[in-house]
């Protein structure tokens, strides 16, 4: 009867509140189902790798472990040889992504300020490399770099000496920096798009005034444009790194024998099954120090992401804004 009795103003405030308390609610409701989808993954993870032998098969342990204990985590951790493999991960990742960021940026600036004949026939053709699943080029690719020839000097030394200026890349890093050198490697053409589209919404005039001050056109580039893409040069090198982090296919064509924690961790099931000892027979375990060798893997990126958070925010809001 008072809701009745109120006024057409006090009755549309009323509603006004009712949605706006419905919409928060559906927001957080939203909200915490996302986070738990992401979330229950790496704490379920994180648990399972602390729990103790005697917690694993007590039915009334399921979160809160009683028992915690690194027993799991050191001997994935040999088990894995992980210094050595997350050196070799580093050293791959960290710099493609700089080797990367700096190819793309500059064939995406190139795209972006110049005219010239197929300009538009290349760049249809750059972006067409994202959809060519890299399985079809893979056994070429590989034999490129397990005879790799830099053009002219490998022929020079070869005079020389027979066969000397012919190199094989494959188990060494630098078959992946190559390919990062070149802006062929891993979603080169994604990276090349977003530079693309960074630079081509910077004002024209910053090139007109880097002229009069006497810039040529490197001096425009490197003293003008690329300290304003700081946003998507952060971008484009988290998301190369991470990719780079994850690869399993082509690192595992080439680099056959030096194995990244990505190649690792997709063996670890199978060799850690077949390893011998007196816990060999002991599934329930395993599978608990399975989790503990995927908890090492993406500890990292984990370490990182928290570091660099406010960084990466600014970076993709940034980028996206530009782009």
């Amino acid at each position: 009867m008072k809701l009745l009795n109120l006024s057409y103003h006090q009755k549309a405030k009323f509603k006004s509140k009712t949605i706006e308390v419905f919409s928060i609610i559906v927001r957080l409701l939203a909200l915490y189902a996302i986070s738990f989808t992401i979330l229950y993954p790496l704490i379920f993870m994180a648990v399972s790798a602390l729990r103790d032998r005697q917690d694993l098969y007590n039915p009334s342990v399921i979160w809160i472990t009683r028992n915690f204990t690194l027993d799991n985590i050191k001997y994935i951790f040999e088990f894995m040889n992980y210094p050595s493999t997350l050196t070799r991960t580093l050293l791959i990742s960290f710099f493609c992504g700089i080797f990367q960021v700096a190819s793309c940026a500059f064939v995406g600036y190139g795209f972006a300020r110049y005219k010239f004949k197929g300009k538009n026939i290349l760049f249809i053709l750059v972006i067409f490399t994202l959809i060519i699943p890299i399985q079809s080029y893979i056994t070429p690719l590989y034999l490129n770099f397990r005879n790799f020839n830099i053009p002219i000097i490998s022929q020079f030394i070869n005079i020389f000496i027979d066969g000397k200026g012919t190199l094989n890349l494959i188990n060494n890093p630098a078959a992946f920096w190559v390919q990062s050198i070149c802006a062929m490697d891993i979603r080169s053409g994604l990276f090349i798009f977003i530079f693309r589209q960074f630079f081509t919404n910077m004002p024209r005039e910053l090139d007109d005034a880097g002229s009069i001050d006497g810039c040529g056109h490197f001096g425009v580039y490197f003293r003008i444009m690329l300290p304003n893409a700081v946003s998507a040069m952060t971008t484009v090198f988290i998301f190369s790194f991470v990719w780079h982090w994850n690869d399993f296919f082509t690192t595992s064509v080439l680099s056959t024998n030096a194995n990244t924690l990505a190649t690792t961790l997709s063996s670890l099931r199978e060799t850690i099954f077949r390893a011998e000892g007196p816990d060999a027979s002991d599934l329930l375990l395993q599978q608990v120090r399975i989790q503990a060798g995927a908890l090492l893997c993406i500890l990292p990126l984990i370490i990182v992401f928290i570091i660099m958070q406010r960084y990466i925010t600014e970076s993709v809001e940034k980028t996206g804004i530009v782009g």
